[in-house]
C-alpha cells in the first residue's frame, strides 16, 4: 500500500472529514449523500464569502471598489472590504502536490481575484502581494504566466477601461458544459478537482432554483453565494440554450440531479426548449 500523500493526511484531519465519516459509518449513508449533506450544512451554517464570519485560511482586506473611477489617485478611490480565501487547506495541498508551490500560488491568486470581484472589489498587484505574502515582482511573474496559459487576470490595472471580463468560475462551467473532465479543468485553473466539482454543483443548484421560478436574490440567499455569481451563472445557463452540445449536457445533468423535476421550458428529461 502506497504511503498517504500530504493532501490525504490533511484531509483526514479536518472537521469536514470527521463529519463525513460519522454520516457514512454511523448512519450508513452513501458517500455521495454524505457529501451532499456536508455541502448543504457548510453553506447554511458557515455562510457565504463576504459574510460576517471569517473562516480559517481567510483574511479581510480593504480594496478599491469595481465602481471606482480610474482618474483620481487610488488612495481617494471608493473602497470596499472583502473576504479572501488565501489558504484552502487540503485542496490547496493537493494542488501543491500536483503542480508545486508556484502552481498552488497561482491558483490562490486566481481564487482571491474572483472572490474580490464577487464582493464588488478589485485587487491591485500590491493587494495580491500583501494577501499572498510575496513580492510584487512574484505577482507580476505569476500574472504573466497565467496570461500565457489563456487566463484573464482581472487586477485593477487590467480592468481599466475595459470593464469586468469573464470570470474563471464562468469559464469552469463552460468547459464542463463542453464535456471537459474535472481533472483537466483543475490543472488549467490550478485548482483541485474537488473545487471544480463544488463550482459545478453550485451552478446546478442555482439553475434548478431558477427553473422553479425562484427570484435571483432568493437564490443567492439559499445557495449562500453572491448575487453577482448568481447572475453570472444564469447568463451561462441562458447562453447554453443556444449551443446544442451544451444544451444537451445541461439537460442530462439537470435530469440527473432532479429526476422527478422538469428542465428548462417545462419539459421532462431529454431536451430543453430553446
Amino acid at each position: 500500500m502506497s504511503q498517504a500523500t500530504m493532501a490525504d493526511r490533511l484531509a483526514v484531519k479536518t472537521a469536514a472529514a470527521t463529519f463525513l465519516q460519522v454520516l457514512e459509518k454511523e448512519f450508513d449513508f452513501s458517500q455521495q449523500l454524505a457529501q451532499a449533506i456536508l455541502n448543504a450544512a457548510q453553506a447554511e451554517l458557515v455562510g457565504p464569502i463576504g459574510g460576517d464570519i471569517v473562516r480559517p485560511g481567510q483574511i479581510r482586506q480593504v480594496v478599491a471598489s469595481v465602481k471606482a473611477p480610474f482618474g483620481p489617485p487610488l488612495a481617494e478611490a471608493e473602497k470596499v472590504t472583502v473576504t479572501l480565501t488565501v489558504a484552502a487547506g487540503a485542496e490547496d495541498a493537493e494542488v501543491k502536490e500536483r503542480q508545486g508551490v508556484e502552481g498552488q500560488r497561482q491558483g490562490r491568486l486566481l481564487r482571491i481575484i474572483e472572490e474580490a470581484l464577487e464582493q464588488g472589489g478589485v485587487l491591485t498587484q500590491e493587494d495580491l502581494a500583501q494577501a499572498l505574502g510575496v513580492t510584487r515582482r512574484t505577482i507580476i511573474r505569476d500574472v504573466k504566466a497565467l496570461k500565457e496559459e489563456g487566463h484573464l487576470v482581472h487586477t485593477r490595472g487590467q480592468l481599466k477601461g475595459v470593464g469586468r471580463g469573464q470570470t474563471h468560475k464562468v469559464r469552469i462551467i463552460e468547459l464542463w458544459l463542453d464535456r471537459e473532465g474535472y481533472d483537466k479543468i483543475a490543472r488549467w485553473l490550478h485548482h483541485s478537482p474537488q473545487a471544480i466539482k463544488r463550482y459545478v454543483n453550485a451552478f446546478l443548484r442555482i439553475v434548478t432554483l431558477h427553473e422553479k421560478g425562484t427570484p435571483a436574490a432568493e437564490i443567492a440567499f439559499l445557495t449562500q453565494t453572491t448575487p453577482r455569481l448568481v447572475a453570472d451563472y444564469l447568463a451561462v445557463y441562458e447562453g447554453a440554450r443556444a449551443i446544442p452540445h451544451r444544451q444537451e449536457k445541461l439537460a442530462e445533468e439537470l435530469a440527473r440531479v432532479n429526476p422527478a423535476g422538469k428542465v428548462a421550458g417545462g419539459e421532462k428529461k431529454g431536451v430543453m426548449s430553446p
